[in-house]
């Protein structure tokens, strides 16, 4: 998308908050209106309307609504893997670090609750090679975790019969879902719900305790 400068020679500017561009605020709205409305139900004019824009200077910075929704996505997953990243100092551990994954994703999961539900709901209305770029990155990710399932496997410390590519279809299939009935005003912290999350997840993975 296209970058405005602060008119400062070029140069962003430096008050004492962070300044976003319009581009950004573009984004923001669009994301705050798919989560109210879903992507298929929202249109450009909305958008423009809640930036207080014509619909036609929408087009210095996007051509199409897609390029919304792609932007949306790619923030809240670029976010959640460059995040999520506590884990790596418990490599040593796998049973730790399996947790720590967890609840490293979780957090970053609920920090930004409307893109993680644009990202969740409306990923299928993106287009094959936008998908595919995705998709591409997520791969990476979910192999550091089933690496780490391997890890505990390998020294005995999950339950018999788990794998890494079922663990993390259902870990990840639990966690990413949070979004249908966790709300950011309700009576339950954030913290408390990462930290159930991740023992109701490692409760599925772990070995029985010695009788």
């Amino acid at each position: 998308m296209e970058k405005r400068s602060s008119g400062n020679g070029g140069e962003p500017a430096t008050s004492g908050r962070r300044r976003f561009d319009r581009s950004e605020l573009i984004v923001d709205a669009a994301a705050e209106i798919f989560r109210r409305k879903g992507y298929d139900a929202t249109s450009l004019q909305e958008i423009a309307d809640e930036v207080g824009i014509l619909k036609g200077s929408m087009y210095h910075y996007i051509a199409t609504k897609e390029d919304l929704l792609f932007a949306i996505i790619q923030r809240n997953h670029e976010r959640i893997i460059t995040g999520n990243q506590g884990w790596r100092a418990l490599a040593d551990d796998p049973v730790a670090a399996l947790r720590s994954f967890i609840e490293g994703h979780l957090r970053e999961s609920l920090a930004r609750l409307t893109d993680t539900i644009v990202f969740v709901r409306d990923f299928r209305a993106l287009s094959a090679d936008r998908a595919e770029e995705i998709v591409a990155r997520q791969h990476d990710y979910d192999q550091e975790f089933r690496s780490l399932v391997q890890q505990a496997v390998d020294q005995g410390r999950l339950r018999p019969g788990v794998t890494p590519e079922f663990a993390a279809r259902a870990v990840f299939g639990m966690v990413n879902w949070v979004h249908y009935w966790y709300a950011a005003d309700g009576r339950l912290p954030a913290e408390e719900v990462v930290q159930e999350l991740a023992t109701y997840a490692m409760a599925s993975l772990a070995a029985p305790l010695p009788s």
